[in-house]
């Protein structure tokens, strides 16, 4: 069995996890609906929403394609998350969030603000806000395909 498995979604969390501390002062990524011990507020969370989109037609090896990551961030205050998520928002946006990911050959195709997630836990809320970026991947597949050496033609239409 062949190690050729295609892309590495986890390539692409590491680079969100170091896209989000360095825009946000070292404020941690998590995987959304993991378990494990929640950090302290401000947090934010990624999820994987839409893990394949093809973008071309019938090409297996190396082939582009593109993903949706949902972004949300979580605190006690309804501004400070909707803050985190505008600069998040335009950190993605801007040259630099774009050449920062381009270097882990991470394309930006879309950034998408969604605004308020709050969620009502007990009596008290949870404010969050959050974004999806639409992100241009290039998959790691090779098609293994064992190559013809040689080959002869027999043509049994001749006439003698």
């Amino acid at each position: 069995m062949s190690n050729n498995t295609g892309y590495d979604y986890s390539d692409l969390a590491t680079a969100l996890v170091e896209a989000i501390s360095f825009l946000s002062d070292g404020k941690p990524l998590i995987e959304s609906n993991s378990n494990g011990e929640q950090p302290n507020y401000p947090f934010c969370t990624y999820s994987i929403i839409n893990p394949y989109i093809g973008v071309t037609f019938d090409v297996v090896q190396n082939e582009p394609f593109e993903a949706v990551v949902s972004l949300t961030w979580y605190d006690d205050s309804a501004i400070n998350v909707l803050n985190l998520a505008n600069r998040t928002n335009k950190w993605f946006r801007s040259f630099a969030g774009r050449d920062f990911l381009f270097q882990k050959n991470i394309i930006v195709v879309d950034v998408k603000m969604d605004g308020q997630r709050d969620d009502l836990i007990s009596i008290e809320y949870e404010r969050k806000a959050g974004l999806d970026i639409r992100l241009r991947l290039n998959d790691s597949f090779i098609d293994e395909v064992e190559s013809i050496d040689e080959f002869s033609i027999n043509n049994e239409n001749e006439e003698e």
